[in-house]
C-alpha cells in the first residue's frame, strides 16, 4: 500500500459526531451521506463514538442510516445490536434489541459526588441535570426534543462552565482524586466515570477481530481534545478541523492526517481520498 493508493483489506472507522460527521453549527450531515453509502457497501463498518445519549445516537443513527454498534456518553458503555456477532461478548448484557457493555459508572453516582463537592466549593457551572430544557437549547443550539434527549444521560454529565480557568484545574484535580475523569468536549466539560473514547473503541476493536476479521485495522476521527483518547488508538488518526477552536494536538503518533476544510466536508474529504482515490 503506498499513500496515493487506496486503502484494502478490513478497517473499522470510529467517528465522533458533532463537528466532525455533524456540521459544528447546522448538525448537518449532508456532506457525508453519499461518502458513507459508498463506504457501507464496501463493508467498511463506521461505529458513532460520541458523548451523546444511547436516545440522540438512537436518532443520529437512523439519520445516517448507520446499523453498526455505537459507543455513548463518551466511552461509557457500548451498544451492539443483537445479532451483530455471531456470539455475545462474554462481558456484555442481553438488552433486548442490543448487547450492552457497561465501562463507565453510573450518572447517580456521579451526580452524588457533584453534590458532595458543590458543598464545598459551589457550582461555577451549569451541569445538564438542573439546567432547565431552555438552558440546554440555548447553551447548545439544539432543538427542543434533542435538549430533553441530551438530558437523559446514565454514565455522565455535562458541565458548562462558567468560572476560572483555575477553578476548572481545581475542580478536575479534584474529581480524578476522588475517582471519575474529565474530558473537554466541544462545548463542555464531561465529568463521567473512569472510562474513555479510545478504551471504549478498543474493546470494541478487539470483537471484530475476534468474531469478524483478526487483522482489521482502525482509524478514528475527531475534532476535540475528548477525541485524542480514540485517536491515539487508532492505526490512522484523521482530525477534524473545526470553525470554532484550533485542531487539538496528537504527538507521537505515526500516521496523523489534518482535514483541509472543516466538519462533514472535511471528514469526506480525507476518508474518500483514503479509500477511492488513485491520485
Amino acid at each position: 500500500m503506498t499513500p496515493n493508493s487506496p486503502l484494502n483489506g478490513p478497517w473499522l472507522i470510529a467517528s465522533d459526531l458533532d463537528g466532525t460527521l455533524l456540521d459544528h453549527y447546522s448538525y448537518s450531515h449532508a456532506e457525508v451521506d453519499h461518502l458513507l453509502d459508498r463506504l457501507e457497501r464496501r463493508e467498511i463498518p463506521v461505529v458513532l463514538n460520541s458523548s451523546k445519549t444511547f436516545g440522540e445516537m438512537l436518532e443520529i443513527r437512523r439519520w445516517l442510516h448507520n446499523h453498526h454498534p455505537f459507543v455513548v456518553e463518551n466511552g461509557s458503555a457500548i451498544f451492539i445490536p443483537a445479532g451483530y456477532f455471531p456470539d455475545m461478548p462474554a462481558d456484555a448484557r442481553d438488552e433486548g434489541n442490543f448487547w450492552v457493555i457497561e465501562t463507565g459508572a453510573p450518572q447517580k453516582k456521579i451526580l452524588e459526588y457533584l453534590r458532595r463537592d458543590a458543598e464545598q466549593n459551589g457550582t461555577p457551572y451549569l451541569g445538564f441535570s438542573a439546567a432547565t430544557t431552555e438552558e440546554i437549547v440555548s447553551a447548545t443550539g439544539l432543538s427542543t426534543e434533542r435538549a430533553q434527549s441530551a438530558r437523559q444521560r446514565s454514565y455522565s454529565e455535562p458541565l458548562l462552565w462558567r468560572g476560572s480557568e483555575a477553578e476548572k484545574l481545581a475542580f478536575c484535580e479534584r474529581a480524578s482524586k476522588a475517582g471519575f475523569a474529565t474530558l473537554e468536549g466541544g462545548r463542555f466539560l464531561h465529568l463521567l466515570g473512569r472510562t474513555d473514547k479510545g478504551s471504549a473503541t478498543l474493546a470494541l476493536l478487539e470483537e471484530y477481530r475476534r468474531q469478524r476479521h483478526r487483522d482489521c485495522r482502525l482509524i478514528a476521527a475527531g475534532d476535540s481534545p475528548n477525541d485524542l483518547d480514540m485517536l491515539r488508538a487508532a492505526d490512522i488518526a484523521v482530525i477534524i478541523r473545526s470553525p470554532s477552536h484550533p485542531p487539538p494536538l496528537l504527538e507521537r503518533h505515526p500516521w496523523v492526517i489534518v482535514s483541509e476544510l472543516p466538519g462533514p466536508a472535511g471528514w469526506n474529504q480525507v476518508m474518500e481520498k483514503l479509500f477511492f482515490s488513485t491520485r
